[in-house]
């Protein structure tokens, strides 16, 4: 699936998060409902937007009555996985290393304990 797997633009992203954090198929109206603080997007939006989900393998839809509802086919795991990769393959030259660094150097709000955390995790994974 990663051959296929795009990163999704933000739009496309944002009726994702809602559709992983259901545990059970979602209709077309909760969705929208739920995005109604988000976005002034209309119902015709959603649907092309659930339409490009479905196309590019993301989602599945359901039918039951006059109500469409959606599931997702890719784990939100397995996107944030591929997500991360295509970030640090594009911005620093596929090196973790270099993101680590970046995000050490470039961040004061880091204590001495986050540090140590991050030193363990990094111990932990060899």
């Amino acid at each position: 699936m990663d051959d296929i797997m795009k990163v999704l633009p933000d739009s496309e992203l944002k009726v994702m998060k809602i559709i992983w954090n259901h545990k059970e198929k979602i209709s077309t109206g909760v969705i929208l409902a739920e995005l109604k603080d988000k976005v002034t997007w209309k119902l015709s939006t959603l649907q092309v937007i659930l339409s490009r989900l479905i196309e590019k393998g993301f989602i599945k839809n359901e039918k039951i009555g006059r109500i469409n509802y959606y599931s997702p086919l890719i784990e939100l795991s397995k996107y944030t996985k591929y997500e991360t990769k295509s970030f640090i393959n594009k911005m620093y030259d596929n090196s973790s290393k270099k993101l680590i660094a970046s995000l050490i150097q470039g961040d004061d709000t880091l204590t001495d304990e986050d540090i140590e955390e991050i030193k363990n995790m990094l111990n932990r994974s060899n």
